[in-house]
């Protein structure tokens, strides 16, 4: 175990952004300088402006067990950046990624709705690019191999690239699976052993990439001449429209609009020929890309590039806005809780999606505000938030205690939720958090 205090720092000097990391055992301290140089991922502008400052917080997937209660807990800046030469969007530190993605305990096949939109996906790809079983795809962060089982009944040859806990999920179920960060290396090494792609997916994991150049150069490595990329990723329009500021955390390095995506794709000889906004994770954008001239662009790509520009997401002004926004948003939901402790009320939370925890942090909700957090993953049951350290609990308390007041954290899906915990029995009153706060 090393000292506390001798935290390791990274710095990635060909970027400009600092990326950290902590030695030892999770719940030593970091120690951590703010580096002020800073560019831009996608066109390396060095002058972006600041706009949202979240704190220092810990990364929102790092549950900790009670023995690590008493520890000090590692924290890292969050804040969001704009770039006014490409219009992206980004976060100012890096945490290293073996930090984040190791030891991670989402899982997708957890997800009802991302299970459907994958099974959706698949199909979409087999007909539309006339997969056969002679064909080879990749999915990328494929986690617990969700996506890539729907393959199956099309005898599609698969594989995932998927550097965290969950892969082990996916090898159980016969799913080949390189368990590794997907960069250039990686990408040299796929291609030798299996060949080139027709199909290449990374859902959610896109904006994860700290080294966004060696992912974009091993994806013209290992894809097909007539091959394409298809991403998904949360989509900035839709979190400026809803306020979902909670999608802010670590492991989110960039938040994207097509105009940036579009810039980034031309550098490496490839193109965007067409987009697709989809409801995932409150809202997501679907971007097809392949090299020049494969395919015609489609108006949607057009079509989307004038709505961003309509609803001002090319303009510095609108994300000065976005953070006005959140402050209040804050407040509100603070007042609104302590109102109901005033009372003699009672809340719990439910579900302790990573989202969560950018919320619970930033608004200093503690577990004298909100008594637990209940979930159904058995990953997160028994452990306790980062930062706040609500303890998180089998769903089945709810109905057994009934609190009078329910924080949706998973708001995403509330309506989903709200529904099946009223059939099972729960009488109280949901606290919906976005786009506003709200009393259901």
């Amino acid at each position: 175990m090393q000292a506390l205090g001798s935290a390791k720092i990274f710095r990635q000097r060909r970027l400009g952004i600092a990326v950290y990391a902590r030695g030892g055992v999770r719940g030593n301290i970091l120690n951590y300088r703010r580096f002020r140089r800073m560019y831009c991922f996608i066109c390396k502008n060095k002058h972006l402006f600041k706009f949202l400052d979240l704190g220092d917080q810990p990364p929102s997937d790092a549950f900790l067990r009670k023995e690590d209660l008493e520890r000090p807990e590692a924290k890292y800046p969050l804040s969001l950046y704009f770039c006014e030469e490409c219009t992206l969007v980004q976060i100012g530190f890096v945490v290293d990624p073996k930090i984040l993605f190791r030891d991670y305990v989402y899982t997708t096949g957890m997800n009802n709705s991302l299970r459907a939109n994958f099974k959706a996906l698949v199909e979409t790809l087999v007909s539309r690019y006339a997969l056969t079983k002679s064909d080879f795809v990749i999915d990328i962060g494929s986690n617990d191999g969700t996506l890539l089982a729907n393959y199956t009944p099309h005898g599609v040859n698969v594989l995932g690239i998927d550097p965290s806990s969950a892969s082990t999920l996916a090898k159980d179920k016969g799913i080949p699976t390189e368990v590794d960060f997907f960069n250039e290396r990686t990408a040299l090494r796929v291609e030798r052993k299996y060949g080139k792609a027709k199909v290449i997916t990374a859902t959610n994991v896109f904006a994860h990439v700290n080294d966004l150049d060696s992912f974009m150069r091993g994806i013209t490595a290992v894809l097909r001449e007539d091959g394409v990329f298809v991403s998904e990723s949360g989509y900035l329009l839709d979190m400026v429209l809803t306020l979902g500021y909670d999608a802010i955390y670590h492991e989110h390095l960039r938040y994207y609009s097509l105009r940036p995506l579009k810039a980034l794709f031309e550098r490496f000889g490839m193109e965007v020929f067409d987009v697709e906004r989809i409801q995932s994770h409150s809202g997501s954008i679907r971007v097809y890309a392949a090299f020049n001239g494969v395919h015609p662009t489609k108006a949607s790509v057009g079509e989307l590039l004038a709505l961003e520009e309509k609803k001002g997401l090319y303009a510095r002004q609108t994300f000065v806005e976005f953070a006005r926004r959140v402050y209040a948003h804050r407040d509100a939901l603070t007042v609104l809780l302590a109102d109901v402790k005033k009372s003699g009320k009672r809340i719990v939370g439910i579900g302790a999606p990573a989202k969560g925890n950018t919320l619970l942090n930033f608004c200093g909700i503690i577990p004298e505000t909100v008594n637990c957090i209940l979930e159904k993953s058995a990953l997160k049951i028994g452990l306790f938030t980062p930062g706040m350290h609500i303890p998180v609990v089998g769903e089945e308390r709810l109905f057994a205690e009934q609190p009078e007041y329910a924080l949706i954290l998973a708001w995403n899906i509330a309506p989903e939720l709200m529904s099946k915990l009223r059939q099972k029995g729960f009488k109280g009153k949901f606290i919906i958090p976005f786009p506003r706060v709200k009393i259901v």
